[in-house]
């Protein structure tokens, strides 16, 4: 009687354990995004749009993106003057966080490739990439996972 109850909670736990990391695995699965867009809207960005209107469009846009809309990063190679300041060597490429001021736009008005970065995360990012002063292309990129 004892050992059919230890093999059935056996079994059960089993069952439940293999549940859990189907539905896991399911849940990583539904939530991956590995998409590109060249043609019509996407994120609420619209391809076509010049470099000034999709830069206003982004407080707005990124935090429907993200529910913590402060917490946008972007890639930055620092330079000497600022190398002492971020505690790295002039050179080094690193993330920080950006709030998108109306003040920021004319560092991005000259790149032709926006990159962002949810959380500081490569595995949660947007890009945008432009030709000329018009959107051509919307990449949206998240995973919750990473393979060994």
């Amino acid at each position: 009687m004892k050992l059919k109850l230890i093999t059935n909670l056996f079994v059960y736990a089993v069952i439940s354990f293999l549940l859990m990391a189907v539905g896991y695995l399911g849940y990583l699965w539904c939530t991956y995004i590995d998409e590109t867009v060249t043609t019509g809207h996407a994120y609420g960005f619209s391809i076509g749009d010049g470099k000034l209107e999709t830069y206003k469009k982004f407080p707005e846009v990124l935090g429907k993106l993200n529910s913590h809309a402060s917490s946008i990063y972007i890639e930055i190679k620092v330079d000497a003057e600022h190398a002492e300041l971020l505690a790295t060597k002039p050179g080094y490429t690193m993330m920080v966080e950006t709030l998108l001021h109306d003040v920021g736009y004319p560092a991005f008005q000259s790149k032709s490739r926006w990159d962002f970065y949810f959380d500081g995360s490569y595995f949660n990012s947007l890009t945008l990439k432009f030709c000329g002063e018009t959107l051509c292309e919307i990449y949206r990129h998240r995973k919750y996972f990473e393979f060994p």
